[in-house]
């Protein structure tokens, strides 16, 4: 049964391979082939070159000296070769060219194959995780898909790289193993069973270097993770002296992941080591048998012994790939889970009914879900184009969650969400998407020039520069960009660290709008700004408004004092629903909320 599973496990491999490059793998093989051909027929041409040494002009192929392999040179005699000194040694520089020419194009056209895979299973990796389900990446390991779109894939083409040349090494194998078997067979035989029998001895070392490579890439998710929740979290760590803890326990998983390696390198030594001086004395003693107890002629055996000869070096060669390919067996293994994780959990965002543009959006008896808690129930909402519509209310009350199926981002488990009045599971997700804006209280900036945070690296063509300066006069950061050295080539820094809170906000607010987009949407957006400059962004959300579609999630009430609708919200339910003034009348709650904050009753009261 574990011979049954293990050959499924290594008929996966190929077919995985096969996946990505198809019949050009046995267009590699055949490369390997024809390489091992040529080089098992120059090898034949040694023996009539050694006759011819000892003495005569012309190789007799009736001496039976290359054994069964004389059927060849008999052929090359019937043709009208004359095996002379000169013929035997054209035919050996003849026939080790080709192999040459033909080494050349194997080696070269691996390289092909190799980045080929590498594009592939790149590209792969980057469409399945842009279409991946939101409600499915929000609950993955961040270090393992790190880890897998990084490092694994890095180490996946390794595993390629060992794979083929492992299997091209077993091609040629076999071809000087038929050879040898053509020339005797009885040698051949009894070589066979001792090589055999000698690889039956690694087989438990194999086990063991593929469970601890498996063992290296789960440790490894673990440190990616760990990783990047140390550089996402390093001022807090710093800030509170932290770092040097955590760190500690980033040491731990370090010292996991050499140990782990040190096992494996253990086990390579020992393989290394002991396969020639293994494989040497399964032809010594061959050799003994043949001449001792069968009286076998020695050309025969010698030329075999060639045979073997090329095919234990190939046999070691096959080894040291294969076992290196078993080193990297584990992430194999890690990145086709990932891959098939990924590929169960996509949607298609780009089929289905065009969304030119967003003119209303409707949710009817709408209900969420999570892990069998309903997280939104009885939802039922109409937002009409260029309409200003807030949610308020505590936290965990469903605002965000509300939002993030608004925006497409996680599918309702009952009721419908109407674009244009067409359910949104039969629209262009994608192309509805493309016409909102989402700015949250923590904008998104990349690690890039000005120009390409707003733009989304478009090119530099002089429609591009003139919606790029027009964005930023809309978002007031005309001024600002002025007085810039570089200009539109200024760089941010990570994560925007070169710039002010401010700035990242309205540099957030400039791409939305060099989108050209129709519905905003406004997840806590000012909260983590100074008063001063949370009033300069608010003032210019509120001179936008009417031009575009505002959903507003907000815990600041100032915020939200001029939109056209508020929704409460409270346990997943809308509480009750008004504008700023007319709430506070409905909602004992939301006024509640509002006195506590300090501003409401006077506004109220100017505005009555």
């Amino acid at each position: 049964m574990k011979n049954k599973q293990n050959f499924i496990n290594k008929l996966s491999d190929f077919l995985f391979y096969y996946s990505y490059l198809g019949n050009k793998i046995f267009a590699s093989l055949g490369l390997s082939f024809f390489v091992g051909l040529l080089d098992g027929l120059g090898l034949a041409m040694f023996i009539p070159l050694l006759q011819l040494v000892d003495g005569g002009d012309m190789y007799d192929a009736k001496s039976g000296s290359a054994g069964n392999m004389d059927f060849f040179i008999k052929g090359l005699d019937s043709i009208g070769l004359s095996l002379n000194l000169i013929t035997v040694l054209f035919l050996i520089l003849l026939f080790f060219s080709l192999k040459g020419f033909f080494r050349f194009f194997q080696s070269y056209y691996n390289v092909v194959l190799t980045t080929t895979f590498v594009k592939k299973i790149r590209t792969e990796a980057v469409d399945s995780i842009s279409n991946l389900k939101y409600g499915h990446f929000i609950r993955m390991d961040s270090g393992k898909i790190q880890n897998s779109i990084s490092g694994e894939i890095d180490r996946v083409k390794i595993s390629y790289t060992n794979y083929s040349s492992a299997i091209q090494a077993f091609m040629s194998v076999m071809v000087y193993i038929s050879l040898a078997f053509l020339t005797n067979p009885q040698f051949a035989i009894l070589v066979a069973i001792g090589g055999a029998l000698s690889n039956f001895l690694y087989t438990s070392l194999y086990k063991k270097t593929k469970k601890t490579s498996k063992e290296i890439t789960s440790v490894n998710h673990i440190f990616y993770g760990l990783m990047l929740e140390q550089v996402h979290n390093f001022k807090y760590l710093r800030a509170t002296g932290q770092i040097t803890v955590y760190g500690q326990k980033l040491k731990k998983t370090i010292i996991d992941i050499a140990a782990g390696f040190r096992k494996m390198g253990f086990y390579n030594s020992l393989l290394i080591s002991t396969k020639e001086p293994l494989s040497i004395s399964v032809v010594v003693i061959v050799i003994i048998i043949q001449t001792y107890y069968f009286s076998t002629e020695l050309g025969p055996i010698i030329l075999s012994l060639l045979f073997f000869y090329r095919s234990l070096n190939q046999v070691i060669v096959f080894q040291n790939y294969w076992n290196d390919f078993l080193n990297y067996s584990g992430s194999l293994s890690s990145y086709k889970d990932f891959i098939c994780e990924l590929k169960a959990n996509e949607l298609n965002y780009s089929d289905g009914l065009k969304v030119n543009i967003i003119e209303t959006i409707t949710l009817k008896d709408v209900e969420f879900s999570y892990d069998n808690k309903l997280f939104l129930q009885n939802i039922n909402i109409e937002i009409k184009r260029n309409m200003t519509v807030a949610f308020v209310g505590s936290s965990g009350s469903g605002k965000t969650t509300l939002s993030n199926i608004i925006t497409g981002l996680l599918p309702i488990g009952k009721g419908e969400l109407l674009i244009n009045g067409n359910n949104l599971n039969i629209s262009n997700i994608q192309q509805y998407q493309t016409r909102i804006g989402y700015i949250t209280q923590e904008p998104v900036i990349f690690n890039d020039t000005l120009f390409n945070n707003i733009t989304f690296w478009a090119e530099k063509t002089p429609d591009n520069l003139a919606r790029f300066k027009e964005s930023l006069r809309k978002a007031s950061l005309l001024e600002y960009f002025e007085k810039l050295e570089q200009g539109e080539n200024t760089p941010l820094g990570n994560n925007g660290v070169l710039i002010s809170g401010g700035q990242k906000q309205r540099i957030a607010i400039a791409r939305e709008l060099y989108k050209n987009i129709d519905l905003l949407v406004l997840d806590e957006a000012t909260s983590a700004l100074d008063s001063s400059t949370e009033k300069e962004i608010q003032e210019y959300f509120e001179e936008l408004k009417g031009r575009f579609t505002f959903i507003i999630i907000a815990h600041r009430l100032s915020t939200i004092k001029h939109a056209d609708v508020i929704y409460l919200l409270k346990d997943g339910k809308i509480e009750a629903e008004g504008d700023f003034y007319s709430l506070q009348k409905k909602s004992t709650e939301f006024r509640k909320m509002v006195l506590l904050q300090d501003f409401g009753s006077l506004q109220k009261e100017k505005h009555l």
